[in-house]
C-alpha cells in the first residue's frame, strides 16, 4: 500500500496560502476603516470650526440683538 505524500503537503501548502491571503485581505480593510476614522475627525473638526466662525460672525454683525430680547412697548 502506498500513500501519496506530496498531495497532502501541496494541500497544506494551499492552506497556507489562503490564510495569508485572508490575513492580508484583513489588514487592508482594518487600514481602510482606519483612514475613514481619521478622515471623518478631521472633518467633524473643521466643520466645528466653521460653525464657531459662523455664530461669531453673526453675533458681531448684530450686537445686542437677541431673539428673546422683549419687544419695545409704545407709549402711552
Amino acid at each position: 500500500m502506498r500513500i501519496n505524500i506530496s498531495a497532502s503537503s501541496t494541500r497544506r501548502r494551499q492552506d497556507g496560502i489562503a490564510s495569508v491571503i485572508a490575513l492580508i485581505l484583513v489588514a487592508l480593510v482594518l487600514s481602510y476603516i482606519i483612514a475613514n476614522i481619521a478622515t471623518l475627525s478631521a472633518l467633524h473638526n473643521d466643520v466645528k470650526r466653521i460653525e464657531q466662525r459662523q455664530i461669531r460672525r453673526i453675533q458681531s454683525v448684530t450686537p445686542g440683538a437677541s431673539t428673546n430680547s422683549p419687544t419695545a412697548q409704545p407709549a402711552k
